[in-house]
């Protein structure tokens, strides 16, 4: 092994250019600020002291991005395992997301397998890839012993989605599947604080675990978050970055209080033409303007820090107008990030209008302590 190549992973890899590594950095800033805090019942940020149990099948192999057109050819993707090994945190776990790992490759042995097999039969190899998306394999199931010494579980939950591959109303894709529910209730019955992780690109239900299983005591989105993804949930996990990303959906309790639930994508019998029958009804404005309770609602998401917002005036423009506010960190522990969030309420009269509409925003700087920022939310007048 020469100084220029190194071991990670268990593959050799050339040592990264400058270039590399200033993208690596920036990677991994982008994917922890826009991390979502959904949850968080006085367990997070982790001590680094704790001895973390780690599962689920994102753990080992978190999902980077969407597939098809969303893919991207990069040299490593940093798991969420890796990320945590890499911050010197004691996994407990270590013997299952090994046994996963065997699991894996063999799912994905087959995988391609019947991939290269069915493309032979068809004009473009593309085809086959569309029509056999991989799906991650079930883990087996968790003993007490992976939890051994633990004094909290992280659990992964992973979708892969993207071109050729529309998410689906089924288990193991919108709702949980048997074994994820399986493991959920199984490590909330050892009574440890679990944090869950959601390692996905679009909503999935999650009211009925949550109603049983008490000791999940926070949730923690990181969407599909690149290369640097488990580096950055890390960050989050362990406060060297406050989240403060928000939610750019709306996570309902159901999946049949979305308006087009019976109708979206597949369900219609129609992949080539979607009619969309809910007007400006869309997202956040439908369940605004009908009052229908969301899990999660558009814009949502927790800190470690409490901030104060502060109206100093409304200016004119040329082009609109601007919203003077001051923000504060209001805490006395963490430095962290506000998104200052403007709505208009708009007059039900005339034309259908929602009830309310997002018109402008802004993100402070990393403000500490007391710290305080002026910011300008700028508002186009059209």
């Amino acid at each position: 092994m020469t100084e220029k190549n190194k071991i990670h992973s268990g593959t050799l890899t050339q040592n990264p250019s400058q270039r590399e590594m200033i993208h690596s950095m920036f990677a991994r800033e982008a994917a922890a600020q826009g991390i979502v805090l959904l949850k968080n019942e006085d367990i997070l940020p982790l001590e680094r002291s704790m001895a973390v149990a780690l599962f689920g099948a994102g753990a080992g192999k978190t999902v980077k991005g969407g597939i098809g057109s969303g893919d991207v050819n990069n040299r490593e993707t940093v798991s969420i395992y890796q990320g945590l090994t890499d911050a010197g945190i004691h996994v407990t776990s270590k013997d299952w997301l090994t046994d996963y790992e065997r699991r894996y490759a063999h799912a994905r042995a087959a995988w391609k397998e019947k991939i290269l097999a069915d493309a032979k039969g068809m004009e473009n190899p593309f085809d086959a890839y569309a029509a056999n998306p991989f799906v991650m394999p079930t883990g087996r199931s968790i003993a007490a012993d992976d939890m051994e010494g633990a004094a909290a579980a992280v659990y992964v939950i992973s979708r892969i989605s993207g071109e050729g591959k529309d998410r689906r109303r089924e288990e193991g894709d919108y709702y949980l599947s048997a074994a994820e529910r399986e493991d959920l209730l199984f490590l909330n019955g050892q009574n440890l604080p679990i944090v869950l992780i959601l390692n996905v690109g679009a909503p999935i239900e999650l009211t009925g675990i949550l109603q049983e299983a008490q000791n999940i005591r926070a949730i923690l989105h990181c969407s599909l978050p690149g290369q640097e993804g488990g580096h950055a949930v890390a960050d989050v996990l362990f406060a060297d970055v406050t989240p403060s990303g928000r939610l750019t959906t709306t996570w309902a309790r159901h999946y049949a209080d979305y308006p087009s639930a019976e109708t979206f994508g597949y369900l219609n019998k129609n992949l080539e033409y979607d009619e969309y029958r809910e007007g400006i009804y869309v997202g956040y404005r439908y369940f605004d303007s009908f009052d229908i309770q969301p899990l999660f609602p558009f814009g949502y998401g927790l800190s470690y820090t409490d901030f104060s917002i502060a109206t100093q005036g409304v200016r004119r423009t040329e082009t609109g107008f601007e919203v003077e506010v001051t923000v504060q960190n209001t805490g006395t522990m963490y430095a962290g990030r506000e998104v200052v969030q403007v709505y208009a309420v708009l007059p039900q009269e005339g034309l259908a209008k929602e009830l309310r509409r997002l018109i402008g925003f802004a993100k402070t700087k990393t403000l500490r302590p007391g710290e305080t920022q002026q910011l300008s939310v700028v508002i186009d007048q059209k």
